[in-house]
């Protein structure tokens, strides 16, 4: 594990290039100049690799990787692995290491948040999202393309610095899988259930088409807990065919109201702990 955060050692990277602007954020020069060059080749095994010699190092990124975005990410992730845990010689990444984004502490996770800052930092970003920042994939889509970011990568950056109400939810074969959401989230989503038919991503999986614009569905469609019948959350989902992935953009609008069993006090604490990432019945609430 590194002894430095690793946004922080990406920030101070930034920082020391001067760079102010995602055309300045030239992923390959920004790895030349760090001492790991870079180069693309076929490989069996593993999506990137990073090899070390002393301070210097060679990243390879596969050539089967056709998507822009999806190149840069490779190569900011072995390039936090080279900045960030400097005893190993050689690491080799699969795709899935791309997609750690869980709660625990691994190498993985820490490359993934240093290419994260290092291809959207976090002081930039934040400026090329317009005001008033109602959450939307369109949104999204344009950030990716203004960082030359892929769109999950984009909407997980999205939802973590929004100070709106909203989560990125991925979602495969008919089950939720995971998803990240904003500091003023509070609520969980169904991790691990299917999706429920009163979702557009559902929709999707039976042969419709997905509405460009967050739509109104049913709270407790997605959201954990003893949801109000009638409560209403805005969803905005877009697939990705080439990974069999729905992408769901949850926006919390208007109060979401919980309701209440017989004689219980509205105004009682739960009994179980929300912090707590494991559930009452032992599934986990986030990943």
């Amino acid at each position: 594990m590194s002894w430095i955060k690793p946004s922080l050692k990406a920030q101070q990277i930034i920082q020391e290039l001067q760079i102010r602007s995602p055309s300045e954020i030239d992923i390959v020069d920004i790895a030349m100049v760090r001492g790991a060059y870079v180069k693309e080749q076929s490989l069996r095994g593993c999506e990137a690799r990073v090899v070390r010699k002393g301070s210097q190092g060679i990243i390879t990124y596969s050539s089967s990787i056709y998507e822009e975005g999806r190149k840069r990410f490779a190569i900011a992730h072995e390039l936090g692995h080279f900045e960030l845990h400097k005893t190993s010689q050689m690491i080799l990444c699969s795709e899935e290491d791309m997609f750690v984004w869980k709660d625990d502490i691994s190498q993985e996770l820490e490359a993934n948040e240093f290419a994260t800052e290092i291809l959207m930092p976090e002081e930039i970003f934040i400026r090329h999202i317009k005001k008033p920042a109602q959450p939307n994939m369109e949104t999204v889509r344009r950030l990716a393309k203004e960082f030359s970011t892929t769109l999950t990568a984009t909407a997980l950056r999205y939802v973590q610095l929004s100070l709106e109400p909203c989560a990125i939810v991925i979602s495969k074969d008919g089950v939720i899988k995971w998803y990240k959401k904003s500091n003023s989230f509070n609520f969980h989503v169904k991790v691990r259930d299917k999706l429920s038919k009163s979702t557009y991503a559902f929709d999707y999986y039976d042969g419709l088409d997905l509405p460009d614009i967050p739509k109104k569905v049913p709270a407790d469609s997605w959201l954990s807990g003893d949801i109000d019948e009638e409560a209403e959350i805005l969803e905005n989902s877009v697939a990705l065919t080439s990974y069999s992935v729905i992408l769901s953009l949850l926006w919390i609008n208007e109060e979401v109201r919980t309701k209440y069993r017989d004689n219980e006090d509205p105004d009682r604490e739960p009994e179980f702990d929300l912090t707590n990432p494991i559930t009452p019945d032992g599934k986990r609430w986030r990943w």
